[in-house]
């Protein structure tokens, strides 16, 4: 099992990045910490690391689940229009 140390949020943190190219993990990081020094931005006024921590957490898993409703959406758009394809599909070869 592949450990790395790295900085998030501020800390040093050990973790665990099996299954992930060094690339996609070094986006992942950045990406988290750069939602943390945002969300840290925008409650200057809160002290208390974990909560900021706690809202950086609920910030990106809504942006998650955002991302897969619209996901969700979209396959379902495109199973109804395929659907529909094929009953065209199956109509006109009924007709011939």
């Amino acid at each position: 099992m592949a450990t790395t140390r790295e900085k998030i949020m501020g800390r040093d943190i050990d973790l665990h990045i099996d299954g992930m190219d060094e690339l996609s993990f070094n986006r992942v990081v950045s990406f988290v910490n750069e939602q943390w020094l945002e969300v840290k931005s925008e409650n200057a006024n809160v002290p208390d690391t974990q909560k900021i921590a706690a809202l950086t957490a609920v910030k990106i898993a809504t942006e998650l689940l955002r991302l897969k409703d619209l996901q969700e959406s979209i396959s379902c758009n495109y199973e109804k229009k395929i659907k529909e394809f094929i009953r065209q599909l199956d109509e006109a070869d009924y007709m011939n």
